[in-house]
């Protein structure tokens, strides 16, 4: 891991959540993290997670997913 995506995994829990419940700056985190995961993996699975939370990741939706996903997997959805 380098970058945006090894400085979120650094973060504790409670800091990781509250990124991603914060409209504008989960927003943005989750993007950075998610194109950093893709250029590390080159997976067709963050590709489909980069375009997901490019189109829908300002709804409150998907960061509620993040957020339980973060509790149970202790990692972002659609990100290994």
């Amino acid at each position: 891991m380098f970058g945006m995506e090894k400085w979120f995994a650094q973060q504790s829990y409670l800091t990781q959540v509250i990124f991603v419940i914060i409209p504008v700056i989960g927003w943005l985190i989750e993007i950075g993290v998610r194109i950093f995961a893709l250029i590390r993996l080159h997976s067709k699975k963050h590709i489909i997670g980069l375009i997901v939370f490019i189109l829908l990741g300002w709804t409150w939706i998907p960061c509620f997913i993040d957020c339980f996903f973060l509790y149970f997997k202790e990692d972002l959805m659609l990100i290994e």
